[in-house]
């Protein structure tokens, strides 16, 4: 790992609380920091380009916000096209039109889930507790 030394110019206040916490840790306050900074950071390595400013946004919003993105679903519209657009292709009879379709569907479907998976693991680094597979069944 390459390791970068930088100036960082930070209130008064907030390096009296970095001190505190790094002092009561009997750890040197440079090491709390990018330990911070590590836990706090959207991790954006494994998503689109295109979703990494909506992803990383997401870190800012509030627990109840959040809790909406994790239950946030396609339209049901939407979801009977995909499903009909999959047994269509299931069967061989998927267009050149109903592929495209298929695609788009299947990429919308994808952004969703990985909002769904940010606002959870966002959730569960604020101390959420981790849902059941009851909790997990019943967001829609």
């Amino acid at each position: 790992m390459t390791v970068r030394a930088i100036t960082l110019h930070v209130p008064d206040a907030t390096y009296r609380r970095a001190h505190r916490a790094a002092k009561a840790m009997q750890r040197p306050v440079e090491e709390l920091l990018v330990d911070t900074l590590s836990a706090t950071l959207p991790a954006l390595d494994d998503v689109p380009v295109e979703m990494e400013p909506e992803l990383a946004a997401l870190a800012y919003l509030s627990d109840d916000t959040l809790w909406v993105v994790a239950r946030a679903t396609m339209s049901a519209e939407r979801q009977q096209q995909l499903h009909d657009l999959l047994d269509a292709q299931g069967r061989g009879e998927l267009n050149q039109t109903g592929q495209r379709q298929l695609v788009a569907l299947m990429a919308e479907y994808g952004r969703t889930m990985l909002r769904r998976a940010k606002a959870l693991s966002l959730l569960i680094g604020r101390g959420h507790p981790f849902p059941t597979l009851d909790v997990l069944a019943a967001l829609p």
